[in-house]
């Protein structure tokens, strides 16, 4: 599997909804083809095509890093919220000022990949781990009309 990933990730892939009749697999790939597409327009800062990937009704919890030492974030900041994380679109706005690049991410560098696919749903967890943080990732794609969008993400880091 994780060769797969590097080939697709290698020859640019950089739709952010896989048709899953184009590709030619199983839902279990194009759903993963998806998820690196848009993990890979994340790692571009592309906000159009991160966008793109999100369903009109999806929902997201903002990423909470724990362990910091940081005063907790406000209540309402980490509740559900519509559409894209709005960290996400911060991330996406201002490191292509900060960083050369792109890419300003690394989406190859995701461990323990998991997708699990029941009719036109698919759930996907990772983790990216390194020796001062793991970070986890839930997000969760719904097939319409063909094409996987994300309808939920959820991101948590744990710095040590």
């Amino acid at each position: 599997m994780h060769s797969n990933r590097r080939e697709a990730l290698g020859l640019g892939l950089v739709m952010t909804a896989a048709p899953a009749s184009a590709l030619g697999a199983d839902d279990a790939a194009s759903a993963e083809a998806a998820l690196m597409a848009f993990l890979q327009s994340f790692a571009a800062c592309d906000l159009p095509a991160m966008e793109a990937a999100f369903a009109s009704d999806a929902t997201s919890f903002n990423v909470v890093n724990a362990g910091t030492g940081d005063a907790a974030p406000a209540r309402d900041s980490i509740k559900r919220a519509p559409g894209m994380p709005e960290g996400m679109r911060r991330i996406a706005l201002t490191l292509p000022k900060e960083r050369p690049g792109p890419p300003f991410h690394r989406p190859d560098l995701i461990n323990d990949l998991m997708v699990q696919v029941e009719g036109d749903v698919a759930l996907c967890t990772f983790h990216f781990d390194s020796p001062e943080r793991l970070g986890r990732r839930t997000i969760i794609l719904v097939r319409r009309a063909g094409e996987w969008r994300i309808l939920h993400i959820h991101a948590s880091n744990q710095q040590f």
